[in-house]
């Protein structure tokens, strides 16, 4: 049976990333990885198992995966690094203050960054020719970007290390790939937008002005479009692509538009 592994995978942009690669058939069931399990929808509940597990801890990932292996099969086809973001208070620390904690900054590269590197030490070894891994960063590791300076570097550590993985894991015939996700309202964003709006009533507006000002197409993306990106890159379709990080993000990194 061919099943892909997402880590975080239990709600929001993970979620939209189990939907797309069922809908897709890229694989025929998700094993979900997450700190804080919930219920799939019921249109894919007997497609998608839970595995409890913190994506920063060694022996808990070592646990997670000889379960999913355990009950369906040696062999992962598809592994999506998703786990990541942030809380609040490391929002409102880079918001406040021109340098972040030594011990915020850890936090963030150790979810962020060092659970990409844990999970697939972890993962691709089990994994034969043909397999795909999809690890999501963000826009924000593609600009600088001082308010979340932590986590942008975290991010800019997983385009790097996506590109290193790749050709380290090319001869074995698997390929690895990143998307970069842009405005997506999804719980990060919740937090981030109270964050810098002043509040949890100021989130929606704060999101919406932002997308309104950076986006160039104009609209904010979705876990959707991430989703489908993902599914494309784990599938046959893009067998020949490796090493690459697709930004979906209505042409943010192109930068605001010249006039004249």
């Amino acid at each position: 049976m061919k099943y892909a592994i997402v880590t975080g995978g239990a709600r929001g942009l993970g979620l939209g990333i189990v939907n797309a690669l069922l809908d897709e058939k890229v694989v025929e069931k998700v094993a979900v990885i997450d700190r804080e399990l919930a219920p799939p929808p019921s249109a894919i509940a007997e497609l998608v198992d839970g595995f409890t597990a913190d994506v920063t801890d060694e022996q808990q990932m070592h646990r997670a995966v000889e379960e999913i292996t355990a009950k369906l099969g040696k062999h992962p086809a598809v592994l999506c690094n998703n786990a990541g973001g942030g809380e609040r208070a490391w929002f409102e620390s880079g918001r406040k203050q021109e340098w972040d904690s030594v011990a915020t900054w850890r936090r963030y590269v150790d979810l962020n960054l060092n659970s990409v590197y844990i999970v697939s030490k972890e993962v691709a070894p089990r994994m034969k020719s043909g397999g795909a891994i999809c690890n999501t960063s963000s826009i924000a590791g593609l600009l600088a970007t001082p308010v979340l300076a932590a986590y942008a570097a975290a991010k800019a550590g997983v385009i790097s290390y996506t590109k290193t993985l790749a050709l380290q894991l090319g001869a074995a015939g698997i390929r690895v790939n990143a998307v970069a996700p842009g405005l997506i309202y999804t719980k990060i964003w919740e937090e981030l937008g109270a964050a810098l709006g002043g509040g949890d009533a100021n989130a929606r507006a704060t999101f919406e002005a932002t997308v309104k000002q950076i986006v160039p197409l104009g609209r904010e993306q979705t876990v959707e479009d991430i989703g489908r990106t993902v599914a494309w890159l784990c599938s046959d379709h893009a067998i020949n692509v490796t090493g690459q990080v697709i930004a979906v993000d209505g042409g943010i990194v192109l930068g605001s538009p010249r006039v004249g």
